[in-house]
C-alpha cells in the first residue's frame, strides 16, 4: 500500500513547475505546497514505510519551493508563506535522511553480495526462501486488485550515493544565492556543513564512479556562489572573491568542448560584474577607498572574460539554448558600455561606445532570430526588444516605437529591467523617450 501510495503522489502531481514561465510562481508555489501534503498525509497513513520516509523527491520539491519564494512575493498563492532558508534546511535534513538510509543499504547489498560469493549456506537458503514465497505471488494477485501494486526499489549503487550528495551541493547553491540577495546572513555555516558531512563523502563516490566533470561542474558553481555570498555579507573582500570564482573554473575551461562550463563561468564572471556594481552604489567596500574607477579595470577585464566564454561557447555543437546564450553576449556588451557612463567614465569604454552598441545590436538580433525559429516566445520578445533599444540609442527610434505598440507594457517591464541591471542609465531613458 505505500508503494501504492508513493507511486499515485508522484503521478497526482507531475513536476509541470519546473518548466512553467517566470509568471507562474503563483501556481508553482501551491503545487509544491499541494506535493507536500501528499507526502505528509503519505507519512501519517504508512509511518514504517523507509521509501516514504526517505523519499529523495520530498528534498528536491522544498528546495524548488524555497527557490519559488524567493523570486518574490507571493501573497496571492493562497498558502502560508514560509521562510525558504528554513525551507533550504529542511530539504537538506531530507537528503542526508536519503543520504544514511542509502549508505546502509549498499552496505548491507555488498556485504550480501560477498557471502554470496563465498558461497554463503544462509544466503543461498534466503533466496530459496524468496523463491518459494514467490510461487504464491500469482495466485494472491489474482484473488484481489490490491495485491496487484507493488513497490518497486532500485538497487542502491555508488552512483546513487553521489547523485544525493550532489543534489545536496546544489541545494547549498541555492542557499548561497539566497544569502546573497540578504546580505546579512553569516555564510559560514554552509561552508561548514560543506566539509564536515559532504566532501569526503563526494570525493569517496567521485573516485568510485568516474564522474570528474560532473562533480567539477557542480562544484565550480557551488564555489562561485559562496565566494559571492561572502563579498554580498562583507565577509570577503573584492581579491578573494575575484581568486575564487577564477579558480572555480580553472581546470573545467581548459576542455574546449564543454559549453555547460563556458556558461556556468560566464555566469559567475557576470555576477562578480553585478556584485561590485551593488558594493559601489552602497559605498566603498575593503580596499577600494579611492573611488569607484579604481573597479572599472576589474570589471571591464571579468565582462570581457564573459563575453569570450559565450561566444565560445555559441560556437559548440553542445550548446543548449543559443538565444539565451546571444542574449548575454549582448547584455556583456551593453555592460561594458555602461562603464563609460559618468561620473566614472572608463576612456576604454567611452572610446569604444559606439562599436559596443552595434555588437549588442547584432547579438540581440541574433537572439531575435533563433529564439523565433525555436518558437521560444519569451527569449524572442526579450531580445528584439533589446534590439530595438539599442537601436534608439544609436539614433533610430522607429523600431521600439513598433515594439511599444505592439505590447507597451512588456516593453517597459524588459526596459526597467535593463535600468535595474545596470545595463541602462537614466540618461539613456531620456533618450529612449517617445
Amino acid at each position: 500500500m505505500a508503494g501504492r501510495w508513493v507511486i499515485a503522489t508522484r503521478l497526482s502531481h507531475p513536476m509541470q513547475p519546473l518548466i512553467s514561465t517566470a509568471g507562474d510562481a503563483q501556481k508553482s508555489a501551491r503545487f509544491f505546497v499541494r506535493a507536500l501534503d501528499d507526502y505528509d498525509k503519505g507519512l501519517k497513513e504508512f509511518p514504517d514505510s523507509l521509501d516514504l520516509a526517505y523519499n529523495n523527491n520530498t528534498g528536491q520539491v522544498l528546495t524548488s519551493l524555497a527557490e519559488v519564494i524567493s523570486e518574490g512575493p507571493l501573497e496571492q498563492t493562497g498558502v502560508s508563506i514560509a521562510d525558504p532558508l528554513h525551507l533550504y534546511q529542511e530539504a537538506l535534513e531530507f537528503f542526508q535522511s536519503c543520504l544514511s538510509l542509502q549508505e546502509y543499504q549498499l552496505t548491507q547489498a555488498e556485504a550480501e553480495a560477498n557471502a554470496s560469493a563465498r558461497g554463503s549456506m544462509d544466503v543461498e537458503q534466503r533466496d530459496a526462501g524468496v523463491g518459494e514465497g514467490n510461487s504464491s505471488v500469482p495466485n494472491r494477485q489474482a484473488s484481489s486488485d490490491e495485491d496487484r501494486w507493488a513497490t518497486i526499489v532500485e538497487p542502491v549503487t555508488r552512483n546513487t550515493l553521489l547523485d544525493s550528495l550532489l543534489a545536496q551541493v546544489e541545494t547549498l547553491t541555492s542557499v548561497c544565492g539566497l544569502l546573497s540577495a540578504r546580505g546579512t546572513d553569516d555564510p559560514g555555516w554552509v561552508e561548514q556543513y560543506y566539509q564536515s558531512l559532504l566532501h569526503e563523502r563526494i570525493m569517496l563516490a567521485v573516485k568510485e564512479t568516474g564522474r570528474y566533470h560532473e562533480f567539477t561542474l557542480t562544484t565550480a558553481k557551488f564555489r562561485c556562489a559562496l565566494a559571492e555570498a561572502g563579498f554580498s555579507t562583507a565577509r570577503l573582500d573584492i581579491s578573494t572573491y575575484e581568486r575564487e570564482i577564477v579558480a572555480a573554473y580553472e581546470d573545467l575551461v581548459d576542455s574546449p568542448i564543454d559549453a555547460e562550463a563556458l556558461c556556468d563561468r560566464a555566469d559567475a564572471e557576470l555576477a562578480f560584474h553585478a556584485n561590485i556594481r551593488k558594493s559601489l552604489q552602497r559605498g566603498p567596500i575593503g580596499t577600494m577607498q579611492e573611488s569607484g574607477a579604481a573597479s572599472n579595470v576589474i570589471r571591464w577585464k571579468h565582462l570581457t572574460r564573459a563575453l569570450d566564454s559565450l561566444t565560445a561557447a555559441s560556437k559548440l555543437p553542445s550548446a543548449k539554448n543559443l538565444p539565451r546564450i546571444h542574449l548575454r553576449r549582448g547584455d556583456c556588451e551593453m555592460h561594458r558600455r555602461s562603464l563609460g557612463s559618468t561620473p566614472l567614465a572608463y576612456d576604454i569604454a567611452v572610446k569604444s561606445t559606439p562599436t559596443l552598441l552595434k555588437n549588442a545590436e547584432i547579438f540581440y538580433r541574433g537572439a531575435a532570430k533563433l529564439a523565433n525559429v525555436e518558437a521560444a516566445h519569451e527569449e524572442e520578445v526579450e531580445a528584439s526588444t533589446k534590439e530595438a533599444v539599442v537601436a534608439g540609442l544609436l539614433g533610430s527610434l522607429s523600431m521600439l516605437q513598433v515594439k511599444a505598440d505592439d505590447g507597451k507594457v512588456r516593453v517597459q517591464e524588459i526596459v526597467g529591467d535593463m535600468v535595474e541591471e545596470g545595463l541602462l542609465s537614466m540618461d539613456d531613458l531620456q533618450r529612449l523617450i517617445i
